[in-house]
C-alpha cells in the first residue's frame, strides 16, 4: 500500500489527524498506534482492539 500525504486543511492536532496528514496511517498497525496515542491524550476511542488490550 502506498503512503500518500493528504492535502486537506481541516486537520487538527489530534494524533489520528496528524498521522493521516503525514501519510503515516496507511497500515492497520500505524492506525492502531495513532488511536492509542489519541487515547493516551484523553480521546474517547473504543472497539475490539482496545477492549482486548484493556483486559490483558
Amino acid at each position: 500500500m502506498s503512503k500518500k500525504k493528504v492535502n486537506f486543511e481541516f486537520f487538527d492536532d489530534c494524533p489520528i489527524c496528524q498521522a493521516m496528514k503525514e501519510g503515516k496511517a496507511g497500515t492497520s498497525e500505524e492506525l492502531k498506534e495513532a488511536f492509542q496515542k489519541a487515547k493516551e491524550k484523553g480521546a474517547i476511542v473504543g472497539g475490539e482492539m482496545f477492549e482486548k488490550r484493556d483486559k490483558e
